[in-house]
């Protein structure tokens, strides 16, 4: 009895001394990339999610000439600073159907401490079906990469 009231003692005696963790604080950026196309993400800590923003696209068809476009960029889940990540996701796209699209986000310090360019690169392809002339139909498949940067300073 003596060794369980002295071990339920050691363990209050642990927890009371722990110290208690403070979550980091969350910073909330808002601008544009180096393209001019409006970016926002979430900092908090070493990392950064909730990327959310425009990244002009160029896609390819399979005959035609190239198109290019301003595409969302929203990878799923968060990066951490000073590394690279891939992601992907499927996401619904009007007239297009579901398309998974292959997101990179690289981040690397630049100009000492704070400073920080994130690197993004987003690859889809999907197909598109068009009446031609008459009554048949005309298929084309498109093969799409777009890549921007953008910088931040950390506080």
């Amino acid at each position: 009895m003596k060794r369980i009231v002295t071990a339920i003692a050691l363990i209050a005696l642990l927890l009371a001394a722990a110290p208690a963790t403070a979550k980091p604080k969350a910073y909330h950026y808002e601008g544009e990339t180096e393209a001019g196309q409006s970016i926002e993400f979430t900092l908090t800590g070493k990392r950064i999610s909730a990327i959310n923003g425009l990244i002009s696209t160029t896609c390819v068809p399979t005959h035609g000439a190239p198109l290019t476009f301003s595409y969302d960029f929203a990878p799923p889940g968060s990066f951490a600073l000073g590394k690279t990540r891939k992601a992907s996701d499927t996401e619904y796209m009007a007239f297009k159907g579901d398309v998974t699209k292959y997101y990179t986000v690289k981040l690397k310090r630049i100009k000492g401490k704070n400073h920080w360019q994130a690197d993004l690169s987003v690859n889809f392809s999907y197909e598109e079906v068009n009446f031609g002339s008459g009554s048949e139909l005309v298929q084309r498949f498109f093969i799409c990469q777009g890549d921007d940067s953008f910088t931040f300073v950390t506080p």
